[in-house]
């Protein structure tokens, strides 16, 4: 059943609105902070995306701005990250489908150790979450403002000069989600990784379990992208395919 604590109501469209220029304002405010950096200085900028899409119409994609404050990204050190998301989803209200589709802000601050090619990321910060429930028969559509916190981790490394590694979880207490993804490869070219990848992740309304294999690390005018490929199977929607797609540009 859908949650009787129920917080602020409030509009989809004012929270894409504040998000899309919260977003706008930071990344301006960063890149204005190395306008003038020659292009072989290590960045201190990083903005990436991730978008995947289910075959049975469910999504998520994402935007991450991740600034180095006091140094480059290679560096150890604090880093400053916001992050815009949109995800679909499905659950069992009472006997009936129902399908949701929330909207998250996350601010995280947190630092980066770095040693031996590896790298663990470490934040956490406060989250804005606008859930949306579609109406459905019999049941009217609910919207809502939800205020959390989110805590975030992530591991990359080689452990051979032609394999990599990367792990990463996430939980955000607003919409009380949850993801863990983990994926390896072994590298076909330079810097080109192929390996498998699974993923679990969920909420008090669902879980999903999915396993794939993922090709890492194209580079096509300064834009590092990768591709994934596998099945899921869902609490909700049942078993299916799922397509992924990452990208990654450094400043």
């Amino acid at each position: 059943m859908i949650r009787p604590t129920t917080i602020l109501p409030h509009s989809k469209s004012a929270l894409e609105m504040v998000a899309a220029n919260w977003l706008a304002v930071l990344v301006t405010v960063m890149a204005a902070s190395f306008a003038h950096a020659s292009a072989e200085e290590p960045p201190r900028l990083s903005l990436q995306s991730s978008s995947d899409f289910a075959s049975y119409g469910a999504f998520y994609t994402d935007l991450t701005a991740n600034y180095s404050p006091f140094g480059n990204l290679w560096e150890p050190g604090w880093r400053v990250q916001g992050i815009t998301s949109v995800r679909r989803y499905n659950f069992i209200d009472s006997g009936t489908k129902r399908i949701g589709l929330d909207t998250t802000l996350d601010g995280l601050v947190g630092y980066q150790f770095i040693s031996n090619g590896w790298s663990w990321l470490l934040a956490a910060g406060p989250s804005m979450v606008n859930a949306h429930v579609y109406a459905a028969p019999g049941r009217l559509p609910v919207n809502m403002m939800e205020m959390g916190f989110k805590v975030l981790s992530s591991v990359f490394g080689h452990p051979t000069s032609d394999t990599m590694l990367y792990v990463q979880a996430h939980y955000n207490t607003g919409a009380q989600f949850f993801y863990m993804q983990g994926k390896t490869g072994v590298a076909i070219a330079q810097n080109l990784f192929v390996g498998p990848e699974a993923a679990f992740s969920g909420s008090w309304t669902y879980d999903q379990f999915r396993v794939g294999a993922h090709i890492t690390g194209f580079n096509f005018m300064g834009i590092q992208s990768g591709a994934s490929l596998g099945f899921i199977r869902d609490s909700g929607y049942g078993k299916g395919f799922y397509v992924g797609l990452n990208l990654q540009a450094n400043f």
